[in-house]
This record gives C-alpha cells, sequence and structure tokens, in this order.
C-alpha cells in the first residue's frame, strides 16, 4: 500500500516538473538561443592604379643634384600633383612619389627624376633609364567582419567535498560504523557521539529531504546579531550645521574657445614623399624649427612603405596661402595642398 502511494506522489511531481517546462516555452531535452549572430562592416582604403589619371613608360634622367621635397618625379603632360607609384622597367624595382608638372622642356628624357627617387628605384646620374609612372587613386571598400566566436559553456564544476573533521586531541575516540540495513525504514547508523537519524524513505530521496532529527542540544549565538541591532538602535551623531556665510554671486561659466572647422576641401600642405624615415624626420625637424606644425605620416602602398611629411590644416584660404609661402621659403618648391 505504501509503495503504490508513492509511485502516485511520484508521478504527480513528475508530471508537475513538465507542465512547468511546457509553460516556459522550453521542450524538455531542448535548447533555444535568442538573435541571430551579427556581422561587423569594417571600412578600410587601399590605393589603385588608374592610368586614366596619368599613366607614361618614358626615359626618366637624374642629373646628379641633391634635391628637396623627397621621392618626386616630372613630366610636361602632368596637370596637377599626383600620388604615383615609379617603377625602373630595368630591375623591376619601384616606390610611391608624387608627380609634377615640368615647368621648361629641356632636350633629353621627358621624366625629370629626384634624387631620391632616382635612389629608390636604382637610377645612376646622368644614366637615362626607362621608368613607368602610373597614378595612384583611394578607394574605400567594406569588408565584413567575421561574427564573434560562440564561447562554449564551461563545464559545471564538480561538487566541493565535505571538509574533513579534525580529531579531538583529548577525546581520542575512533568512530565506530556497522554494516547500514538494506530496509528502507532501518536506522542510519553515525558517528559515536551524534543522534541516530532516520534514513529518508523514497518520496524524501525524490524531493530531497532529510528526515533526520534535530540534535538534542543545538545552541544559536546571537551576541553578534544582538550587538548589531543596540547599534541600530543608537542615533547616530548629526553633524553640526555650518554657519552662515555670506553669499556670493556666482561668476559665470567661462565660455570654452572652439577652433573652427576647416572648410577647405585640402586643407593640408604636402611638403614631399620620402622612401627613407630619416629623410622625412629631417625635413619634419627644418618645418618645426621655422615654427610650422609638421607631422610625419606613414603609408604603404602595394608593398611599398613610404612617409609624408604634411603641415595643417588651414581653416581659411589666406591661412593656407601663408603657410605654402612659408613653406617654399624653406627650399619646399613642390609643396602642393592635400585633403589629409
Amino acid at each position: 500500500m505504501r509503495s503504490a502511494i508513492y509511485r502516485i506522489l511520484a508521478l504527480g511531481v513528475i508530471a508537475a516538473g513538465s507542465l512547468s517546462a511546457c509553460m516556459d516555452g522550453n521542450t524538455p531535452g531542448t535548447s533555444r538561443t535568442d538573435g541571430a549572430a551579427s556581422t561587423r562592416t569594417q571600412i578600410s582604403e587601399r590605393d589603385i592604379e588608374d592610368a586614366s589619371i596619368f599613366s607614361r613608360r618614358e626615359l626618366g634622367l637624374w642629373d646628379g643634384r641633391p634635391s628637396l621635397g623627397g621621392v618626386w618625379v616630372a613630366h610636361p603632360e602632368a596637370t596637377t600633383p599626383e600620388r604615383v607609384i615609379i617603377r625602373n622597367r630595368a630591375n623591376g624595382q619601384e616606390t610611391i612619389g608624387a608627380l609634377f608638372r615640368r615647368e621648361r622642356l629641356n632636350p633629353g628624357p621627358a621624366f625629370q627624376v629626384s634624387a631620391e627617387a632616382a635612389n629608390a628605384v636604382g637610377i645612376l646620374a646622368g644614366a637615362p633609364t626607362e621608368i613607368e609612372v602610373v597614378a595612384l587613386r583611394t578607394e574605400q571598400i567594406e569588408d565584413e567582419a567575421p561574427p564573434p566566436p560562440v564561447a562554449s559553456p564551461a563545464p559545471a564544476a564538480a561538487p566541493a567535498s565535505a571538509p574533513a573533521q579534525e580529531a579531538d586531541s583529548t577525546n581520542s575516540v575512533q568512530p565506530q560504523a556497522s554494516a547500514p540495513s538494506q530496509g528502507e525504514d532501518a536506522p542510519i547508523v553515525t558517528l559515536q557521539g551524534q543522534a541516530p537519524r532516520q534514513r529518508p524513505g523514497f518520496l524524501g530521496r525524490l524531493l530531497g529531504r532529510d528526515t533526520a532529527a534535530p540534535p538534542a542540544a543545538e545552541v544559536i549565538e546571537t551576541e553578534i546579531l544582538d550587538d548589531q541591532l543596540a547599534m541600530a538602535q543608537i542615533p547616530a551623531p548629526q553633524p553640526a550645521a555650518p554657519e552662515p556665510q555670506q553669499s556670493r554671486p556666482a561668476a559665470p561659466p567661462a565660455t570654452p574657445v572652439t577652433q573652427p572647422a576647416a572648410t577647405l576641401e585640402r586643407p593640408y600642405i604636402q611638403l614631399g614623399i620620402f622612401s627613407v624615415e630619416g629623410n622625412a624626420r629631417s625635413a619634419e625637424t627644418m618645418a618645426r624649427n621655422s615654427g610650422l606644425s609638421a607631422r610625419t605620416v606613414e603609408g604603404r602602398t602595394q608593398g611599398n612603405a613610404f612617409w609624408r611629411v604634411v603641415i595643417g590644416p588651414a581653416q581659411t584660404q589666406s591661412e593656407q596661402a601663408e603657410l605654402l609661402a612659408r613653406v617654399k621659403s624653406l627650399g619646399f618648391n613642390d609643396a602642393y595642398t592635400v585633403r589629409r
């Protein structure tokens, strides 16, 4: 009879658990994931060759004289300053530089090559060499970054074992235990000095209950709680009221001084493009010593590293004209305006 009652109660508990799982919208044995993995889009820039802007394959010449402005070439058909890639057709060396318009067409090769450009691509002084110059154009591309990996759930921690009981040095009595009885209602044998407790029945094991009787004597310490209640009943000392002072008129808030944003399409001035970082730093130092806020910007195109020296940004057209005049007075006659 007792076994039948236990079965009925167990079936009722299982049915109640299944009903609560269904009400929560979860089916036992399955999992639900809310939301889909989102992808992030990153915008990056890259330089590509654009022959429609400028592309020539002709002889170039370096006259052997030193020149400022880093890597550059000049051609009579160039209309505006452009960033270009310069290739030596003889040895395959290439570098990034600037293209300018050649004012006077002297006898000889069409391309006039600067000293640093000649050293970068291996052109000897006074030796005409076939070079290829192609303009570069910057385009923006969208890269879809892969979704972040979903972290796998951490394995469940193993249940902590019960701390070992320290043996009493004064009463060294070894615990004695006998073989447990096979019946459900047989008492559980405990250590010496503890009250025996009744083995839980089937329903008790199912519900996680223990029908053991509480210890005969259990003392609850309330000293700390009583001290806290006593401290809570004592009113805290109130701070003394400050003496009244004569009110002073509040100072008006300071108005932040904001620098107007640059409205020019090309607010920066580029002193030159260099294939050697040390030469770029030297040009930057020269401009800073003259009171110009120069900085070196590193770049890389098609595996070629280069360094640009720029100043600015200028806020107005008149300010930009003044900066350009100061730059050219330092010897950078090929300086021109750029967007960044």
